[in-house]
């Protein structure tokens, strides 16, 4: 929870920092001099330490670098392992590096499978069914992340959010605090957790003209947004994971974790609510030129996508489709009333439309991390090291609470 704080600096400061670089280094490429300069000083070198770094364990695995200290299975799975930590090391790195970490997935995906293609010995048979097996997984929490993404957009697109900021009536910036921390949670129960941060820090900017204040809600909206979504099978990626792979089902999931996320969210707005004045009124912004502008079909396309996307768990338990089956179903569903709504000319407000505004990005890099993540569970390095785990801590609970504190400095996808 910890390590999203910084999505709020990011959503309000759009990246200044990260994209002036971005921006200073696209217009030094201009002249051909500059870049055959940054081809010589950066692209090369890296591709240098990819091609020797995928050589040196390929050399490691195959005996043709001895090192005493390692056994022969250690030189076997030992590379394997490296690898996914380096790779997983640039995607932490990823401000630092400005490599971004979709592209640092994708190859860690595909190096990882290469190493255990390579390495292993395994036949062709075994090794080509590993791969679909793992794809397949894969590919139903890529493609059920998609279509939520997707269904957000169009709800967007219809200022579909407005109804909720409109209805927002709160002068006081205690009120403000309980409203918009129950309602994050809330939302976050049925969609994506950074797609709830980013539309509430949006919303919040709308509403209260003082940055400070902004910035202290923005702080609850974090907490409550991960609160909320743990609960739900559709909430978050790591819980809808889970509920894709079959490991938790709906029911036993909502009443094992509805409680403690409550109490999550009540600690944060408790100790937010006693350091705020209970007199204090917030300023709104002026509102914007083209606020009172409603797009034909708000309220059918919010209310729509937000009943498809809570009903998919039903629709999923009903059909005994795959979870992401139901997903795509309320999105061609979506697309389709947006179609009858909008003449072609109106793309904004179309399925392509809403297909060009999603972070394509995010899709790739579960996909390439899931990927790699497979890997190692098709040759059971996750299972030894669930089993060393518990040997050295015996209590799941311990466990638990250790994964839950890495999880505010590692992604939470690969724990």
């Amino acid at each position: 929870t910890l390590a999203a704080l910084p999505v709020l600096k990011v959503v309000q400061s759009a990246a200044v920092g990260s994209r002036g670089s971005r921006t200073a280094r696209a217009a030094s490429a201009n002249a051909p001099e500059d870049l055959g300069n940054e081809v010589q000083t950066l692209v090369l070198p890296v591709l240098g330490i990819f091609f020797g770094w995928m050589a040196l364990m390929y050399a490691i695995q195959h005996q043709m670098l001895g090192f005493d200290f390692l056994t022969p299975d250690q030189a076997l799975y030992g590379p394997i392992v490296a690898t996914f930590v380096a790779g997983y090391g640039v995607i932490v790195l990823e401000e630092q590096t400005e490599i971004t970490k979709a592209s640092a997935a994708l190859v860690l995906g595909v190096a990882l499978w290469a190493l255990v293609g390579t390495g292993l010995g395994l036949s062709p048979e075994v090794f080509d069914r590993d791969v679909k097996d793992t794809l397949e997984d894969v590919s139903e929490v890529v493609f059920f992340l998609l279509g939520a993404l997707t269904i957000v957009e169009i709800m967007d697109a219809h200022r579909g959010f407005d109804i909720i900021t409109k209805a927002i009536t709160a002068t006081k910036s205690r009120d403000l605090l309980i409203v918009i921390g129950i309602l994050t949670f809330v939302l976050s129960s049925v969609l994506n957790n950074l797609t709830v941060v980013i539309v509430m820090v949006s919303l919040l900017q709308k509403l209260v003209k003082d940055a400070e204040l902004r910035q202290r809600i923005g702080g609850v909206v974090v907490i409550a947004s991960n609160a909320g979504g743990a609960w739900t099978p559709i909430g978050d990626i790591t819980t809808t994971m889970l509920y894709i792979g079959g490991q938790v089902t709906t029911v036993p999931l909502l009443l094992n974790l509805f409680v403690p996320s409550v109490l999550c969210l009540i600690g944060c707005l408790g100790y937010e609510y006693l350091q705020m004045d209970g007199d204090q009124e917030f300023e709104r912004p002026p509102p914007a030129a083209d606020a009172d502008v409603t797009p034909k079909g708000q309220a059918l396309v919010f209310w729509g996508g937000l009943f498809g996307m809570v009903t998919v768990p039903v629709f999923t338990a009903i059909t005994e489709c795959p979870a992401w089956s139901g997903m795509m179903l309320v999105l061609g569903l979506l697309g389709v009333i947006t179609s009858l709504l909008h003449g072609p000319e109106d793309e904004e407000y179309s399925l392509k439309g809403a297909l060009t505004r999603v972070e394509v990005p995010d899709c790739l890099f579960f996909l390439g991390v899931l990927f790699a993540v497979g890997g190692l569970e098709r040759i059971g390095l996750l299972k030894e090291f669930a089993v060393q785990l518990s040997n050295v801590v015996p209590s799941d609970a311990i466990v638990a609470i250790l994964l839950g504190f890495s999880s505010a400095v590692v992604d939470n996808v690969p724990l």
